[in-house]
């Protein structure tokens, strides 16, 4: 027999869902205090009792354990008390999970967590879940703050963009650069377009970039497809697109808002050279 109490219905239901698949081997038993699922091991079935086990008490401590570690290592560790802070933070967290990204060399939770629950078990077949959680927080205690140091991180980054995202947003809805309309065309790349049709240049760009200087738009590289339009500010810029998904295209609409439109590439008025 293999046992797993639980003190909460909800993580015994979880443990339950992942352990028992399609076989039938778990079942959950209620007491007045508690909650067991039990596992009807053989001498055969044995390893792979304990393999499951593992496995379902690992995605439990993730789905129901693990984003509450965090905000109390954000609380009591980084001292964050802005609750809405702290909702972001974790949502990043959450993110995470899905898809964690490329450019973080993120510490292998799983894989730590997995090691800590096998040393706690050590060949138990009577399991308490709510022992297991705080011993495996004791252990995983530096990784978690490490985790959470690189949610925090990522949230000042995004805290950052969002600042330089508004200052750019207050450059073309309130620099007066002259220029009324810019037309975008995206076919494969980004061309920009006066509203006479003539393409616009990069020394353009550069001079327009020194007779209407800004801290927000005077590092960034002429050949981003996004500069020139920050740069020259018009007061309507349209864009001419079949594909709606265009990470720079989207940028491009946050930014002008009310000012930018959208409208299919056969709309676009003058011939592509």
């Amino acid at each position: 027999m293999f046992c797993v109490h639980f003190s909460k219905r909800a993580e015994a239901i979880s443990f339950l869902k992942a352990v028992d698949h399609t076989q039938g081997n778990w079942y959950l038993k209620e007491y007045n205090n508690h909650f067991a699922v039990l596992g009807e091991t053989g001498s055969s079935l044995d390893w792979l009792y304990y393999q499951e086990a593992v496995d379902g008490l690992l995605m439990v401590i993730r789905d129901r354990k693990w984003l509450g570690w965090i905000e109390g290592v954000l609380k009591h560790r980084y001292y964050y008390v802005d609750q809405q802070e702290v909702q972001r933070i974790l949502e990043i967290g959450h993110e995470f999970e899905d898809k964690p990204p490329k450019s973080l060399n993120l510490p292998d939770v799983n894989l730590k967590l997995r090691a800590a629950i096998q040393k706690y078990l050590s060949g138990d077949r009577n399991v308490d879940f709510d022992g297991l959680s705080v011993y495996c927080l004791e252990d995983l205690h530096s990784t978690v703050i490490e985790y959470t140091g690189l949610l925090i991180d990522e949230y000042k980054q995004e805290e950052s963009f969002q600042l330089l995202l508004d200052s750019w947003r207050c450059r073309v809805h309130h620099k007066d650069t002259g220029i009324q309309l810019l037309h975008l065309l995206e076919n494969g790349s980004l061309h920009y377009y006066h509203d006479e049709g003539n393409p616009l240049s990069e020394s353009e760009t550069l001079l327009y970039r020194r007779q209407y200087p800004d801290d927000s738009i005077k590092d960034l590289p002429l050949r981003w497809n996004i500069t020139p339009a920050l740069v020259h500010a018009p007061d309507e810029l349209i864009i001419y697109s079949d594909k709606r998904n265009d990470s720079e295209l989207e940028l491009l609409m946050s930014i002008f808002e009310e000012k930018a439109s959208w409208k299919p590439l056969s709309e676009f008025p003058f011939e592509i050279s």
